[in-house]
């Protein structure tokens, strides 16, 4: 049914518009365009204005025509392409094509060649004959094909030599420790220390519990005792906690015993290799190569917690390295050899170790001579004498790794020049001391064993003719290594060692090049530099004294002669984890590994600084402890200036999305930023000044913050050296919204800053806590808002490249892309579906469809094979999310929601299958959707009643089990007036939560999938006055209600925090910037403004306008804009007594179908005249208490009284 309506729909716009234009051509009082009433505008090839690196074999064109303000009528009747190589040469001329599409052509010319510049011109003619002409260019990148890595001419990942990898102890919160040991004769205990002195721990204003230890004082000591093993007993290791909580004593924290299979009588005095894993602070050990089997500690992991705080990654993390050592009591020896800090997953190499010869001994425990120590022969050895022995020392060593090179430019002219780069991990260029390009943390995260971008940059005007030239990098970690998900077990997910590919082309004008390109031989390396951790949860640390070794580090004069040589890094089982593991929770096996990597040029936006702010307020809550209000939640990183910084003193800046309430029940905390729903990212920068200035620009980290704590200065900084660069990867906010409520602007304005803080680089969830994951089902309910909010076409595209990288064979989309694996089900693996049917109807761009419709099909057939023997879809893992954090979550049953979504899902592949023309698929799907639409009417409605019900039969009745499927169109037609006015009641009566707590009319008890759609069901189905009072709605549960307690982005729970019960025992599970129900922004346009997509005519060349104002609630006045493909729409309407008013904007070469709510006795005047006398207005029907017109473009005012 609802696809022969917009096939009947298609016709009967086809046949309106070839009247409208004959009418309008043939009638001499229309207002035409005249000669040069337009302009071309925004010509963009793959969306990009003049871009450089395209590995796009058939490149898409498109431009705008914008016609001089008050001229109406302007469309394109036909537009002619021609594109030439920069000898001149033709390869594509389309000739004059009539057609008014101005998006989405196609290049179908001579194949275009790699590392090529390419010219166009475009022309194009009106509806009046008269033309425009504007030419443009783009050049083509390395990898045309998308086949492999592409054409580098010979270039290596080079990196720092392979020694150590570079290790900050006070970070590392996720590692293994490695050591022999051998308890000598007569002795029965020894201890291995780790956790030392950590600086959280020294400070009380650092850590929740208001401790400040001493030195030494604070630690986690591994005693091995083997004291009953003479007499029968097993051995032991004893486990003590010192100077992390107030809890703390002097006895063990816990004893795990060790099979005497192990230690025994027989070989107590041997050598034992003891190794234990820390992931965050749950610890697990083996002996002589066997794991000791503990019990299991929660839902993912077994081991044992040490963490006081709580166990694994939704806590504040607690131990890191920080200080390591060995400890005996008196009267006991040991020795302890082949120390080794590891990395936690394989290929576990090592950030610490030492080499013990027999020479004179000048390791990290040399500084200061301890009674009972030595080292020789191997070993440190340990006599507790009279005293004991107890030393501890820091093993932090290195920075992250600089790259640098030198090179000659002939002395002669240079036509261009262009630097190809990318690397494993995050990458800064240098060339001739100027920062090569703008953006931050190239080259973004995609599934990188399958699929990296690489990025162009032009470096041109940075060369220097007939002189030695210079070439430099940082690394850092990003997304290939260091901290990535809420799991330790993801720690260094792709490797633990950074590299960098590179190359540099010049073109000279007489037809000569040169080419540079990374390599051992003319590479070198350096690992004192500034940057001693880059970390996206662990925070930057910075050492200003080490900027003077590296001043000028990337200019030819710099002397080089302390560094060493640059080594390839290849992808191996020694530098990358490759091979197979089994997601916990789903069973899933993935299987990681190179054989299939594909390079590619950068597609879509890369994250930039799109804004900078200033500190608004700034309060000294404790001594020497400032607290900065930048005044906005946001993604980014500081600026602060400290103009006489004193060498070597250390500044300390923690970040928070809040503060402890000012009162009572904070406790000793009042006042402090609040960290633990940052959980287990430390989220902290570390700066050591120079002397002088020092400017603190983080530019290897990011976070989530609207308060910044500064600690370390000794008085407070003034606001404004106190600044933030907000990241993004949306460089423009292409929609506004206000409105007669500013609550409500506030609340759309969160809607922004959340889409700004979570599309950076990834569609992430939460830009703060140790998660930052792209999380499909928060994607899948908000894609459509985002559409407005931004040009999200080639981000997501990208996106969907990592869904169709991480697809199991099985068809199964990841709940989290990239990574893969995570939770979620049918709701979160529907964005597979969802996400490229939204940007096709929002962007026109068939492209996407047809590169993911194989995967589609896919998911299908794999969701084909979930249905049990009673028809229900159950995928059988152990957690598929239904209506997530809603209030009435148990409420609605799961298996309802993932059949409404099955057969939204199979109507969406008949769609697309149409439009791909792969007619036969689209008979199946069109079958499939309305069996599994008939069975979810026959399963979830009562027959009787026509209430909705768990596939049990017993009622659920709820918001959430009438807005979906009313909105994804699931009820049969019978079906529909019941579930709207059962949706209607549920809104408007009270209602009980799943703790029998009762809410007044118009909470939303909606959780993220139900809050997509809730108010577009009320709207369609007549009831806009409700979906206005549940947006007014200010109590909890609401939309209002965290702009109340003033929120200035959108929050994971509508509950995060309230005035009055702080953040209600929720501060681990608590992000303050959370898109999901910021998904109500799509109704907006789409009702509010009435700005709505046409679906036969997807991108907005033809679109609906459609404005519902609150003529029943108090809202008088809204307005807003969306730059869609074809240009800017505007819609605006303002309610005075007994009129109204409404404006809008309809584009050059657009048009638009009006639907006014207005009665037939309505008096109607445009820009004060008559309808009938108003150009470019047609009536065409009265339907449903609405007067129907077809608009062409230009701006239109109208006035209605009522």
């Amino acid at each position: 049914m609802i696809r022969l309506k917009l096939i009947i729909k298609k016709y009967m716009y086809i046949i309106l518009i070839s009247s409208f234009i004959y009418s309008t051509l043939g009638n001499p009082n229309m207002a035409l365009a005249s000669t040069n009433d337009f302009s071309l505008e925004n010509l963009k090839v793959e969306h990009m204005v003049e871009p450089i690196g395209l590995d796009v074999k058939q490149p898409q064109f498109s431009w705008n025509l914008k016609s001089i303000e008050g001229v109406r009528g302007i469309s394109q009747k036909a537009y002619q392409l021609v594109v030439k190589d920069v000898q001149g040469v033709v390869l594509w001329d389309t000739g004059k094509i009539v057609d008014g599409a101005s998006i989405g052509i196609k290049y179908n010319g001579i194949e275009l060649k790699p590392e090529n510049r390419y010219n166009w011109t475009l022309k194009v003619w009106d509806q009046k004959d008269e033309t425009q002409e504007k030419s443009s260019w783009f050049e083509t990148g390395l990898n045309m094909q998308r086949n492999g890595l592409g054409n580098w001419d010979n270039a290596s990942w080079i990196g720092g030599q392979n020694k150590e990898l570079p290790l900050y102890s006070q970070s590392l919160a996720v590692f293994r420790v490695k050591y022999v040991l051998q308890i000598a004769q007569g002795s029965t205990k020894a201890s291995f220390i780790l956790g030392a002195d950590d600086s959280r721990l020294m400070d009380k204003n650092k850590n929740l519990y208001n401790l400040q230890s001493e030195p030494d004082k604070s630690f986690i000591k591994l005693e091995l005792d083997t004291g009953k093993v003479k007499v029968g007993g097993e051995a032991c290791i004893n486990i003590y906690r010192q100077g992390y909580s107030k809890d703390d004593s002097l006895n063990p924290l816990t004893s795990i015993a060790i099979p005497k299979a192990l230690i025994n009588v027989e070989n107590e005095n041997a050598k034992h290799t003891i190794e234990i894993s820390s992931n965050f602070g749950i610890f697990n050990f083996w002996i002589d190569g066997t794991q000791i089997e503990l019990p299991r500690v929660n839902f993912w992991t077994t081991g044992v917690n040490v963490n006081p705080v709580g166990p694994g990654g939704d806590y504040i993390a607690f131990p890191m390295v920080a200080n390591i050592g060995f400890s005996v009591d008196k009267g006991e020896k040991a020795n302890f050899s082949d120390l080794q800090i590891l990395n936690y997953r394989e290929p576990q190499n090592a950030v610490f170790s030492e080499v013990l010869g027999s020479g004179t001994y000048t390791g990290i425990f040399s500084h200061k001579p301890i009674k009972g120590f030595a080292v020789g022969n191997g070993a440190y050895h340990l006599d507790g004498g009279t005293d004991g022995v107890f030393i501890t020392a820091d093993p932090s060593h290195d920075s992250m790794p600089l790259l640098r090179s030198v090179f000659t430019v002939k002395n002669k002219k240079i036509a261009s020049a262009r630097l190809y780069a990318t690397a494993r991990g995050i990458y800064e260029a240098y060339i001739n001391g100027e920062r090569v390009g703008d953006d931050y943390f190239a080259p973004g995260l995609t599934q990188y064993n399958i699929t990296q971008l690489y990025q162009t940059y032009d470096v041109t005007k940075l060369l220097q003719t007939g002189k030695e030239n210079a070439i430099g990098a940082q690394l850092s970690e990003g997304w290939w290594s260091g901290a990535i998900t809420f799991q330790g077990e993801n720690w260094n997910y792709f490797g633990d060692r950074q590299s960098f590919l590179a190359k540099l082309v010049i073109n000279y004008t007489d037809g000569t090049k040169d080419v540079i390109t990374t390599n051992p031989e003319d590479w070198k390396s350096y690992k004192q530099g500034p940057v001693v951790l880059g970390s996206f949860f662990q925070g930057e640390v910075y050492d200003a004294r080490k900027e003077s070794a590296i001043k000028s580090w990337t200019t030819a004069a710099y002397n080089d002669f302390q560094w060493d040589k640059a080594e390839i890094v290849p992808v191996n089982a020694h530098t990358a984890f490759i091979g197979e593991w089994a997601h916990c929770m789903t069973g899933t096996v993935t299987e990681q590994n190179y054989d299939h990597l594909t390079l590619v040029g950068q597609t879509g936006p890369s994250v930039t600084n799109v804004l900078t702010l200033t500190a608004q307020k700034v309060k000294e809550v404790r001594p020497g402890v400032f607290v900065y209000d930048m005044g906005q939640n946001l993604a980014g990183v500081p600026r602060i200036v400290i103009k006489d910084g004193k060498l070597g003193k250390k500044i300390v800046l923690r970040y928070a999305e809040m503060t402890y309430p000012d009162n009572e029940k904070s406790g000793e905390n009042r006042g402090m930023i609040m960290l633990e729903n940052i959980r287990g990212a430390l989220a902290q920068d570390t700066y050591i000044l120079k002397n002088g200035e020092n400017v603190i620009a983080p530019h290897f980290t990011y976070h989530g913050y609207r308060y910044v704590e500064i600690t370390g200065i000794d008085k407070a900084l003034p606001l404004k050296s106190v600044q933030a660069t907000v990241l993004s990867s949306i460089p423009q906010v292409t929609a506004d919204y206000k409105s007669s409520n500013p609550e409500i602007n506030r609340l759309w304005q969160n809607i922004v800053w959340s889409s700004r803080s979570n599309f950076l680089s990834i569609p992430t969830d939460c830009p703060q806590r140790n998660e930052r994951m792209g999380w499909s089902g928060d994607l899948s309910v908000f894609v459509r808002t985002a559409g407005y909010v931004a040009d999200t076409d080639q981000f997501l595209a990208r996106h969907l490249q990592a869904l169709r990288d991480l697809q199991d064979k099985d068809g199964r989309f990841g709940d989290i892309a990239p990574i893969g694996n995570g939770f979620g089900g049918v709701l979160w693996g529907s964005a597979g579906i969802t996400v490229p049917w939204e940007l096709y109807q929002q962007y026109g761009d068939k492209d996407v469809l047809a590169e993911h419709y194989n995967s589609m099909k896919k998911y299908v057939a794999y969701l084909d094979t979930k249905l049990t023997d009673k028809g229900l879809l159950d995928e059988n893992t152990m957690m598929e999310l239904g209506d997530w954090l809603g209030p009435e979550y148990n409420k609605n049953e799961p298996a309802f929601l993932w059949a409404v979504y099955h057969a939204y899902d199979l109507w969406i592949m008949a769609n697309v299958a149409d439009v791909l023309g792969y007619s036969d698929d689209a008979v199946v799907y069109w079958q499939k959707y309305a069996e599994r639409k008939k069975f979810f009417n026959k399963t979830f409605v009562n027959v009787i009643t026509h209430k909705t019900v768990k596939s049990d039969g017993t009622l659920m009745d709820t918001q959430t089990s009438y807005a979906v499927p009313l909105a994804l169109g699931i009820f049969s037609e019978e079906n529909i007036p019941y579930a709207a006015k059962y949706l209607a009641d549920a809104c408007v009566r009270k209602n009980t939560d799943d703790n029998k707590i009762e809410y007044n009319s118009y909470a939303l008890m909606t959780g993220f999938i139900g809050t997509a759609w809730i108010s577009k069901a009320l709207s369609d189905n007549g009831y806009t006055d409700i979906a206005y009072k549940m947006l007014e709605n200010t109590n909890y549960p609401s939309w209002l209600y965290p702009v109340e307690q003033g929120a200035t982005t959108m929050w994971e729970r509508l509950d995060s925090y309230t005035k009055e019960r702080g953040f209600g025992g929720n501060n681990s599970m608590n992000s303050f910037n959370h898109y999901s129900f910021g998904s109500v922004g799509a109704w907006f346009y789409n009702y509010s403004l009435g700005i709505q997509r046409d679906p036969v005519s997807p991108g907005f060349k033809h679109f609906i306008l459609q404005p519902q104002p609150d003529f029943k609630g108090s809202m008088k006045s809204a307005s807003g804009c969306y730059d869609s493909s074809y240009g800017r729409i505007e819609s605006a309407w303002k309610i005075d007594n007994n009129k109204w008013f409404y404006k809008a904007t309809v584009p050059a070469n657009t048009s638009a179908t009006l639907y006014l709510p207005i009665s037939k006795e309505a008096t109607v005047l445009e820009s004060g005249k008559p309808l009938t006398e108003s150009d470019g207005v047609v009536f065409i029907k009265y339907e449903t208490g609405k007067a129907v017109y077809h608009l062409q473009s230009g701006i239109y005012q109208f006035t209605i009284k009522m």
